[in-house]
């Protein structure tokens, strides 16, 4: 399952039926999952929690409301078996590429885990659900365990390149169950998108991880911020499906300079030192590069041609940061 970074619609996305558009990465985390005679979860993830099977499910060293893993785990399986009216015994083995040194990349690597576990536990159990209830049922998974986030993040690695809207957070509150992935969400879409061939993807890291949803919590959306995040973003989707490489790399620079006054406003720090310095770079070259995500410092995205992201990438990895070539996967799973 691959991680993801956001070309635009970052915190303009939260505001309920606004929009976003979202790549997944060509790094990805896995889930191996079968049926044993003994239950087992295990990962170097983890460390330094322990899991064991008892009474037929997992507990850890740490209670669930402190592990994501585990609280993800335990309630994808608690739908599938409600669904299925099954009981398995789980093996479950998880690896990564979207971390290094032990840290996170800002790939969005628990959503990628909550889709992973989704995708794997419901084939286990042969849960028959349609792709947009597994997306329902992978963000109300993450959703649950942290009350905040669009699920923009979630549906890129589910889905692929994609042009999604956020869902009524205040509604899905109310309906934290089972029943509601089988319900209609208010203001949630997501369709998929395919980049043009010509287009590369570089992205560098500061190897300073950001916390998410210390950054997105109580931030004030003004209209028109939003308004023009949502402009900007139908502009990159018309550039996508045009091919038309200039309205893309305009939409997103604008992106970039729309998020530096909300950050401004907010008094958020969405640009550490090393990504401006990373930024002012990517100018000198007129390359179109911009933090992705929720900022914070630890992640920039550069898209161009193949050469000039050549040149960047020479210039980025002289910075000390960690340099990510064609980072992201940018055509539809089933091209």
């Amino acid at each position: 399952m691959p991680g993801k970074l956001y070309l635009c619609g970052e915190y303009a996305v939260l505001r309920p039926g606004s929009f976003a558009i979202i790549a997944p990465t060509k790094r990805k985390l896995w889930v191996e999952a079968k049926e044993g005679e003994e239950g087992r979860l295990s990962s170097s993830l983890f460390s330094p929690i322990s899991f064991e099977w008892k009474k037929g499910t997992f507990t850890s060293s740490v209670p669930p409301e402190r592990c994501f893993s585990l609280f993800a785990l335990r309630l994808i399986e608690g739908f599938c078996r409600r669904l299925t009216q099954k009981s398995l015994t789980l093996q479950i083995e998880i690896g990564s590429e979207l971390q290094e040194e032990g840290k996170k990349l800002g790939f969005g690597s628990s959503a990628a885990m909550v889709c992973a576990l989704t995708r794997a536990i419901c084939f286990l159990y042969g849960a028959k659900i349609k792709e947009e209830e597994m997306l329902k049922l992978s963000i109300l998974a993450h959703f649950s365990w942290q009350k905040s986030g669009s699920g923009g993040d979630v549906a890129a690695c589910l889905l692929g390149p994609v042009f999604y809207s956020s869902f009524d957070r205040n509604w899905l509150l109310k309906h934290l169950s089972f029943d509601a992935v089988f319900k209609s969400w208010p203001g949630l879409f997501a369709k998929k998108l395919s980049f043009p061939s010509f287009i590369s993807s570089l992205a560098l890291w500061t190897r300073h991880p950001a916390s998410t949803p210390s950054l997105i919590s109580g931030v004030d959306l003004p209209l028109r911020f939003v308004s023009r995040s949502d402009e900007l973003c139908l502009r990159a989707k018309e550039g996508i499906e045009k091919e038309d490489a200039g309205t893309l790399f305009r939409a997103i620079r604008l992106s970039r300079y729309n998020l530096e006054s909300f950050s401004k406003l907010n008094q958020i720090p969405l640009e550490g030192r090393g990504v401006r310095h990373a930024l002012k770079i990517a100018d000198s070259f007129e390359i179109c590069a911009k933090i992705s995500g929720a900022g914070g410092g630890d992640c920039a995205l550069a898209i161009g041609n193949e050469e000039e992201c050549s040149k960047l990438s020479e210039s980025w990895k002289r910075t000390g940061f960690r340099v990510l070539s064609e980072v992201l996967s940018l055509k539809e799973e089933n091209e």
